[in-house]
């Protein structure tokens, strides 16, 4: 009998696993791929529209292309999961399963800080997490006259783990290109006890020395409590606060409603076996952004499309085996690479195991054109996934 196999969600997560579970399943299998848009990008390419370099169009898939011959793509928004029935509620219908793999990333959710969304919604301040927030942002950097630019990771995690201090160098780049360097100060200010502390002290302390040579300075430690619109100032939980001509904020994230309302997440976050991607419920599975997949008690893997598109082979082999064929093992993997964006033409990249004891063996490479062309390069590829582009 033809198995259903859904997945909900078709970023890189999502068809990374349509196409590896096609590769282990029988043809007369059905893959689903449920998603709300039929175009997707690179969370990277969200820095380069912001920064002006890209427009929206040009960095777009449409994964109805993407898996043609592989999986059907239902253009509708999932609405409820029911596990014991193992069915799934859509805006154009109900759709049941024998697996299901959740790669439905995670949303932000401004509002749960006082004082964010309407700072948000009145241009007080500005984020480039989703498509329409980063090109607001970059109108709004585009005319910004000059000031105190303060960037604030609002909560951990988050997706794109190196982006805010991407920002506050593009930010520092836009400025210089302007002719307005010397009349603009950028700060960063994160909870984190050093600037990307997922990826070791060591990584810290050279991405500090890099922000602050390029004028950008570092507070660490600081959770944000409040946002005040009117005086254009943010509260810290320790009490402090800052002062601001432009607020770029890192929104706090968590998981989708949709798998929050079915009892799948434990707090914001889907739990996920680092071995299988198996959740708590028999028969689903939770890669990428919305999964918390931990590799010690301290240590989640980042939330970033590398370690989505890993972990969509590790779900794939792994359902193919709950299912009854014969797959290979899981083969457990935390390597990546984000490419970190410094200014025009030139790019690093932040690059190890996050699998390696007793801490992630990770280094950050120096800046260079030869970074930028290798990203392009990469982006390039993952564009090319498409045939209709």
């Amino acid at each position: 009998m033809a198995r259903n196999v859904l997945i909900i969600g078709a970023g890189p997560g999502g068809l990374a696993a349509a196409r590896a579970l096609r590769a282990y399943l029988d043809p007369n299998d059905r893959i689903v791929v449920i998603d709300r848009h039929d175009e997707q990008r690179l969370g990277v390419t969200l820095l380069l529209i912001m920064r002006g370099w890209r427009e929206p169009e040009e960095v777009m898939i449409r994964p109805s292309r993407v898996l043609a011959g592989t999986a059907e793509l239902l253009v509708a928004e999932a609405l409820q999961i029911d596990p014991a029935a193992r069915r799934v509620e859509t805006s154009v219908g109900s759709i049941t399963y024998d697996a299901l793999v959740l790669a439905s990333g995670a949303e932000v959710v401004p509002e749960v800080i006082p004082g964010l969304a309407s700072a948000l919604e009145n241009g007080v301040a500005g984020h480039c997490w989703t498509l329409p927030a980063a090109l607001q942002l970059r109108e709004r950097l585009q005319c910004f006259p000059g000031g105190r630019v303060l960037i604030v990771v609002a909560r951990l995690p988050y997706k794109c783990p190196p982006a805010p201090y991407e920002v506050a160098l593009l930010v520092r780049d836009l400025a210089q290109e302007r002719g307005i360097d010397q009349s603009i100060e950028v700060t960063v200010v994160t909870p984190e006890p050093s600037p990307l502390a997922v990826a070791g002290p060591a990584i810290g302390e050279q991405l500090t020395r890099l922000l602050e040579a390029r004028g950008v300075s570092v507070r660490t430690g600081e959770q944000l409590s409040s946002v005040d619109s009117r005086h254009r100032e943010v509260v810290f939980a320790s009490g402090s606060r800052e002062l601001f001509d432009l607020l770029i904020v890192v929104p706090p994230h968590r998981a989708p409603a949709l798998v929050r309302d079915a009892g799948l997440a434990d707090g914001d976050w889907v739990p996920a076996s680092l071995e299988t991607m198996r959740t708590s419920v028999e028969g689903i599975w939770a890669i990428g952004d919305v999964a918390a997949v931990r590799i010690r008690e301290n240590l989640l893997v980042p939330k970033a499309a590398v370690f989505a598109q890993q972990q969509a082979e590790v779900a794939a082999r792994d359902i193919a085996r709950w299912l009854g064929y014969d797959a290979p093992e899981p083969e457990v993997r935390a390597y990546g690479r984000c490419w970190f964006l410094t200014g025009r033409g030139v790019a690093g990249a932040i690059e190890g195991d996050f699998l390696a004891e007793p801490r992630p063996a990770v280094t950050l490479s120096s800046p260079s054109p030869e970074g930028f062309t290798q990203m392009e390069g990469e982006l390039a590829n993952w564009l090319a996934q498409d045939p209709g582009r």
